[in-house]
């Protein structure tokens, strides 16, 4: 009998081995995603008539809206339906090489949320008329993007507004 648990148990073993080499423990996941963007003069404080602020609903690594670096460490502003991409969470666009974190919410994105349409609104810098210019220059009807990403992918500097997408 004890040889037949000891047996079990080798077996056990090898086959937490075997999935952990199949499955490191990455949760990343990646998913088609309409992009848009959001900069200070059309974001609201959750009232659509006060636009032209730099309040956020879910705060996490920053205290206002921020394009920051778009590193891992530094990642920019994200607004989505808190159901698709949950507050902290991070997020990595390949097409722009940016690292976003989740700390706000889109009115938009919870309406396309809610007919399964995945939808993340990125936060860019600048006001005027550059602004409005770079946010639909970027807008992306389906691009991938990775919930919690790993921390080590390639980062492209400078504003979003300057990565030569779109256009």
């Amino acid at each position: 009998m004890k040889r037949m648990i000891r047996l079990a148990l080798q077996a056990l073993a090898t086959l937490v081995t075997l999935c952990s080499v199949i499955n490191p423990g990455d949760t990343q996941e990646v998913v088609s995603s309409y992009v848009t963007f959001y900069g200070f003069d059309d974001n609201d404080d959750g009232n659509p008539a006060h636009v032209g602020t730099a309040i956020i609903s879910h705060a996490a690594i920053h205290g206002f809206a921020d394009e920051d670096l778009g590193t891992y460490e530094r990642p920019g502003t994200l607004a989505a339906d808190i159901n698709f991409v949950p507050p902290g969470t991070k997020v990595y666009v390949p097409a722009l090489e940016r690292y976003y974190v989740m700390e706000d919410t889109c009115v938009e994105c919870s309406e396309d949320w809610s007919h399964s349409r995945p939808h993340v609104d990125l936060y860019v810098s600048g006001t005027g008329p550059e602004l409005a210019a770079c946010e639909d220059r970027l807008t992306m009807e389906s691009t991938e993007i990775i919930i919690d990403p790993s921390p080590d992918l390639p980062v492209r500097p400078g504003s979003a507004c300057d990565s030569g997408v779109g256009g």
